[in-house]
């Protein structure tokens, strides 16, 4: 998916207006009748007003991302971007104030990867150091190549797109490529763990080398080591240029320990197909930031996750997309390590199909998400964040069914009386989610609200992702 044809330098400008509708206004203007196929523009400004006065589109970091479908577009995505140093205004709320970048995004109404692509482009456009270097471009043109620039690295992050670019960069020799394997070959001891590690995933037959590269602060490219075994990079940073045939696993490191990422990139690489139930995989890494190789790890997937995943039909409930279960392994982790006021807040999230899971339902208050559009419920649209965490107050457990759509919160789960088989010191939580799965096709996962870690359930089976939190 090509996404970059969607955005010109004539549509990126300078933000006249002071207020949320004039500057959509604006954006608006700039986009040709013939790409709007006899849309009236009215109409979309209403429906863009609307859902901002249903659920803010500020991401923070000064950056606004108003976004709506529009039927029969001659495209399926439009763009759009302006910037208003003086920031703006919307229903006196002050966040829009510190407003410095719209970027507008109309999908059309038929296209199935509109809150992918919206997601990723908030991933971008959060980034504190993106976010600072556009707002501080000096001049139009400058703020117009920034932007091209972050747009543009976003394509390898969003679904069903290529990353050719890093192949071709690299094969030019621009010197992105030699930087990175000085961050190897800088150091002996890495290229002897690096080369230590690539015999012994030749001699243990793994599929996979798992590189955990928040290790450094500039990815190495270590493919002259480990030749043609698959590499993949486990890193917080979503905004990456990685060498061709690279696959990348972006997960929230829990603690700074090593490899404290491990079991969740690994239930990610499952859920995406990129590892297999039966893979072994050499992982290494080193301490966060300290761009040191010091430990090396061959794990055997079957052994370690055969009572979960044992096959590739069994690993997910029917229906359930993978980027689901990574959005909400997202959310658990940042309630586990941030949670509210510094202390992690205990919550439950069950996925599966809403009529298999009713049945052993009751809601403790009125539902929060009845009444909204599919759309803005969705855990993968970007600006649910916040509204999910606030919530995760609430007893009860959140209900998502297999597409992300959220269809309840403050949940009571109650299932049939049955011996629990659960190890000591777990709560109401872990046995409710224990018990859900046994009951309909599912994966739950709780967040403890005492050592905030995170364990999933899937059919009575129990895998702790993260580690018990330490102080």
């Amino acid at each position: 998916m090509k996404l970059q044809r969607y955005l010109t330098k004539s549509r990126i400008i300078d933000i006249k207006s002071a207020d949320f509708a004039g500057a959509v206004s604006e954006l608006l203007a700039v986009i040709p009748d013939s790409v709007l196929n006899g849309t009236d523009r009215k109409d979309i400004l209403k429906d863009l007003i609307d859902r901002e006065k249903a659920i803010s589109t500020y991401l923070g970091n000064g950056v606004c991302m108003p976004h709506t479908r529009v039927k029969g577009l001659k495209q399926k995505y439009i763009f759009a971007a302006g910037r208003c140093p003086q920031g703006i205004t919307f229903n006196n709320a002050e966040e829009y104030k510190d407003s410095r970048m719209l970027f507008l995004l109309l999908s059309d109404g038929e296209v199935d990867s509109y809150l992918n692509v919206l997601a990723s482009l908030a991933r971008i456009f959060s980034d504190d150091e993106t976010a600072d270097k556009i707002k501080d471009a000096p001049d139009l043109e400058t703020f117009r190549s920034d932007i091209m620039e972050a747009f543009n690295s976003s394509l390898s992050s969003a679904p069903g797109t290529a990353k050719k670019q890093d192949a071709q960069s690299a094969k030019a020799g621009d010197g992105k490529k030699p930087e990175q394997k000085n961050a190897v070959k800088g150091s002996k001891t890495n290229s002897q763990m690096a080369r230590s590690a690539a015999k012994i995933a030749k001699v243990t037959k793994c599929a996979a080398i798992l590189l955990q590269g928040d290790t450094f602060q500039n990815i190495p490219d270590v493919s002259e080591y480990f030749s043609d075994t698959k590499v993949v990079l486990i890193t917080e940073n979503t905004n990456l240029q990685l060498p061709e045939n690279w696959a990348a696993i972006n997960v929230r490191a829990f603690g700074n320990g090593r490899l404290s990422q491990l079991r969740s990139a690994i239930m990610v690489g499952l859920t995406r197909g990129i590892l297999g139930p039966k893979d072994k995989i050499c992982c290494i890494g080193g301490v966060k930031n300290s761009n040191q190789i010091d430990t090396i790890i061959v794990l055997d997937i079957e052994k370690e996750f055969s009572d979960i995943f044992v096959s590739q039909k069994n690993m997910l409930p029917d229906g359930v997309k993978p980027e689901v279960i990574e959005r909400i392994l997202d959310i658990a982790t940042e309630l586990s390590v941030e949670g509210r006021e510094g202390k992690p807040v205990g919550c439950i999230f069950v996925i599966g199909k809403a009529k298999d899971l009713k049945p052993h339902l009751k809601q403790l208050i009125l539902n929060p998400f009845h009444g909204y559009k599919p759309e803005d419920r969705n855990v993968l649209n970007p600006f649910m964040d916040e509204t999910v965490k606030e919530y995760s107050l609430i007893d009860g457990a959140f209900i998502i069914d297999g597409s992300g759509i959220l269809e309840a919160a403050g949940a009571l789960i109650h299932t049939p009386d049955f011996r629990l088989q659960l190890p000591g010191g777990l709560g109401s939580r872990h046995a409710a989610a224990y018990s859900i799965s046994l009951m309909a096709d599912c994966i739950s996962f709780v967040v403890s609200s005492s050592t905030g870690q995170i364990t999933l359930f899937r059919r009575g089976q129990m895998l702790p992702i993260t580690d018990k939190r330490r102080e």
